[in-house]
């Protein structure tokens, strides 16, 4: 009866000790997700306490799902007709091609100092972003070209203020 009684006490003793084992690693576990999740939330600090890195993940996670909701209503968006418009004059000539958000135009005027910078000024004070812009100039004639974006309603103004120049 002793040695029955003794084996049964050891025996508990071990599924004891086993429970001890499965809970350490739960916690490790735990702790390696919580460092994954710090470092792959921008927002939080080295030393953020795990209520933090709960609470900064899931408005990071609202955040990321706000962008995506965003981005697929664009997605949605039917692209609009490129829209082309050339205008001439004596000493100049702007093509306008027009394709969704991006605006190309494609300048050639008689060659004179400053040129660019007028043309560029003309962006400037209709606050287009402008992505690229580029210049050829052969013998008396300057071919300017400009992307931008996004210019929308100034697309007029900024053609007239291109023709004045």
């Amino acid at each position: 009866m002793e040695q029955l009684v003794l084996t049964s006490a050891k025996r508990k003793r071990g599924e004891h000790d086993t429970q001890v084992i499965y809970e350490r690693l739960r916690r490790e576990k735990a702790a390696d997700y919580y460092t994954v999740l710090q470092s792959l939330v921008p927002t939080l600090f080295p030393k953020a306490t795990r209520s933090k890195i709960v609470e900064e993940t899931i408005r990071y996670i609202k955040h990321l799902e706000g962008k995506l909701e965003f981005l697929k209503q664009q997605q949605r968006v039917e692209p609009a007709q490129p829209i082309q418009l050339t205008q001439r004059n004596r000493t100049s000539t702007v093509d306008l091609a027009v394709s969704g958000n991006m605006t190309l135009f494609a300048m050639s005027f008689t060659s004179r100092p400053g040129l660019l910078c007028r043309v560029l000024q003309v962006f400037e004070t209709h606050f287009a972003d402008v992505l690229t812009a580029t210049i050829v100039s052969a013998s008396d004639i300057s071919c300017i070209t400009v992307t931008a974006w996004e210019v929308g309603a100034s697309v007029d103004r900024i053609k007239r203020d291109l023709m004045a120049i």
